[in-house]
C-alpha cells in the first residue's frame, strides 16, 4: 500500500502552498466541466469516446478493417446512451438531462451486445493516452453502474489523471514551474481533461521526460542511475504518445556527462534514448499507421505534397511561412478559449482579452522566478528544440493533411503547438537575469491573477453550455 500512494505523498511534498490552492481551484472547475459539458461535445470527443471505451474493455490493439481502416467491437450500452448526444449535436439541438437520465435507466435492463465501429482517426493511437479514462470507466463498471455513470467516470478518471501528472510534473521541474502550470491550465486544456481528449497525457507524458532531464542539468540531484532508468523508460513511452514527440528524446542531450564514466559512454546512453523513442515510434506506426487525410477526407495526398516539396521548394517555403504568419496569434486563441469540436452552437472560442493577459502573466512569472539558474547552452537548445518540433508538426499536417494549392498548411489546431510554447518558456526562464522581487508574494499574486482569468472564461463557457444541455 505504501508503494502505491507514494507517488501521491511525494508530489504534494514537492507543491508550493499557492500551487496546492491553485490545482484545487482547477479541480473544482474541472468537475462542473464534467457535469456540465454537454456529454460528446468535446474536441474530437466522440473518437476519443470510442477508444477509451475499448482500451477500458482490455482490447489495446485495435482491430483491422479494409481500406486502412481501424476499431473494434464496443459494448453496446455506452455506444446506444452517447448516440442519443450525437444526434442532438449534428442536429444543433439541446439534449435534454431528464430524456438523457430515462435513457440510461432503460439501456440497463437491456442485454449487452456488441457493436463494431469504426474510429481510425483514435483507433491508431497507443492505449498509453487513454489509461485515466479507462481507469474511471472500469471503477463505475465493478459497481454495475449505468451507461451514464460510467460515461461520467471516464471524464473524472481523465481528469484526475491529468491532475496528478500535473503535480508530477511540477515535483520533477527544476525551473519554470508556475509559468508551465499557466500554459498547461488554459480553459482549452482543462475542457480537454475533463472530456475523453488524448491531449493530457500527450502533453504532460512529453514534459515528464523533458523534465527530468532537465533535473539531472541544472540540480545537485542525488540517485542519477534511478533518473536515467526513469529518462530510458520514458523515451520508449514518449515515442507510443505521438511520431513527433519522439523528436524531443533529443532533450537527453542535456544530461551532464559527469553522470558517466566516460563521453563514450554518455554518447551511447544518449544515442540509446533517441533509439528507443524512434523505434517504439515507428514499430508503432508501422502497425497502426496514422493518416489524418485519409480519415478525414481532406483531399490531401501525401506523395504529391513530398513531391511538391522537392520540385517547388520556394512555393513550399512561402506556404510554411504563410502558415507561420496567419498562425501565430490565431493559434493561441485557439489554445486558449476554444470550446467543443462542432459543429455550431457546440463549438465557440472566447476569452480573447484573458489569454492575453495570461501570456503576460505567463512571461511575469518567468522574470520573478525563485532559485531558478542560468544556462544559455541549455536555453539555446530548448530554442532550438521548440522551433524544431513546431516546425515538425506543420511539416506533418503538410504531407498527412493538406492538399495541394491550399497556400497554407490546414488542420493545424494550437493544442498541437503547446509542447513547443513549454520548450520556450524554459528556454526564457533560462536566460533572462533574475530581477530582484519579494518572489513568493508576488508570484502569489500572478497565479491567482490567471485563475481568475481561467474562472472567468469557464463561467462564460458553462452558460454556453446550459443553453444546450438542461
Amino acid at each position: 500500500m505504501q508503494k502505491i500512494i507514494f507517488p501521491f505523498l511525494w508530489c504534494k511534498s514537492k507543491l508550493s502552498l499557492p500551487e496546492f490552492i491553485y490545482l484545487l481551484g482547477l479541480s473544482i472547475i474541472g468537475i462542473i466541466f464534467v457535469y456540465r459539458i454537454t456529454p460528446m461535445s468535446g474536441i474530437d470527443e466522440m473518437y476519443h469516446f470510442f477508444r477509451a471505451q475499448q482500451v477500458a474493455q482490455g482490447n489495446l490493439l485495435a482491430q483491422r478493417y479494409a481500406n486502412h481502416a481501424f476499431g473494434g467491437g464496443l459494448d453496446s450500452h455506452m455506444i446506444d446512451w452517447v448516440d442519443y448526444f450525437n444526434e442532438k449535436r449534428n442536429q444543433s439541438l439541446p439534449a435534454d438531462v431528464l430524456v438523457a437520465q430515462d435513457r440510461a435507466l432503460t439501456i440497463s435492463s437491456t442485454p449487452v451486445r456488441k457493436i463494431t465501429l469504426q474510429f481510425p482517426s483514435t483507433a491508431s493511437y497507443s492505449p498509453i493516452m487513454y489509461i485515466p479514462s479507462a481507469i474511471g470507466m472500469d471503477i463505475a463498471k465493478l459497481f454495475h453502474s449505468r451507461p451514464d455513470t460510467q460515461y461520467y467516470a471516464g471524464r473524472l478518471g481523465n481528469l484526475f489523471g491529468y491532475m496528478f501528472l500535473l503535480c508530477l510534473l511540477l515535483s520533477i521541474l527544476p525551473c519554470t514551474k508556475l509559468p508551465l502550470l499557466v500554459l498547461l491550465t488554459t480553459p482549452t486544456a482543462l475542457h480537454l481533461a475533463t472530456t475523453y481528449s488524448a491531449d493530457p497525457v500527450t502533453n504532460l507524458g512529453a514534459l515528464i521526460f523533458i523534465a527530468c532531464c532537465l533535473r539531472l542539468r541544472l540540480s545537485q540531484t542525488s540517485h542519477s542511475a534511478f533518473w536515467l532508468n526513469c529518462i530510458f523508460a520514458l523515451a520508449i513511452i514518449l515515442g507510443l504518445l505521438k511520431l513527433t514527440c519522439s523528436l524531443l528524446s533529443l532533450t537527453c542531450f542535456l544530461i551532464p556527462s559527469a553522470f558517466f564514466k566516460s563521453k563514450k559512454k554518455y554518447f551511447q546512453y544518449c544515442v540509446l534514448v533517441c533509439s528507443a523513442s524512434v523505434s517504439s515510434a515507428v514499430i508503432w506506426n508501422g502497425f497502426y499507421p496514422f493518416n489524418p487525410a485519409h480519415y478525414w477526407n481532406t483531399g490531401g495526398d501525401s506523395h504529391v505534397q513530398i513531391q511538391n516539396m522537392i520540385i517547388h521548394p520556394i512555393v513550399f517555403l512561402q506556404e510554411i511561412l504563410n502558415t507561420y504568419k496567419i498562425g501565430t496569434y490565431w493559434w493561441w486563441e485557439d489554445a486558449w478559449g476554444r470550446f467543443g469540436g462542432g459543429p455550431i452552437p457546440l463549438f465557440f472560442k472566447i476569452g480573447e482579452k484573458t489569454g492575453l493577459i495570461s501570456v503576460s502573466l505567463m512571461i511575469g512569472l518567468a522574470l520573478i522566478e525563485k532559485n531558478r539558474a542560468q544556462s544559455f547552452v541549455s536555453s539555446g537548445f530548448l530554442l532550438a528544440l521548440g522551433a524544431l518540433y513546431s516546425l515538425l508538426i506543420i511539416l506533418a499536417f503538410y504531407v498527412g493533411f493538406s492538399h495541394a494549392g491550399e497556400g497554407i498548411v490546414s488542420g493545424l489546431q494550437g493544442r498541437y503547438f503547446i509542447l513547443s510554447w513549454a520548450l520556450y518558456l524554459c528556454a526564457f526562464s533560462l536566460c533572462v537575469p533574475k530581477l530582484k522581487l519579494n518572489n513568493n508574494y508576488l508570484s502569489s499574486v500572478l497565479l491567482f491573477a490567471n485563475f481568475i482569468c481561467v474562472l472567468h472564461v469557464s463561467i462564460e463557457a458553462i452558460t454556453v453550455y446550459a443553453r444546450y444541455w438542461h
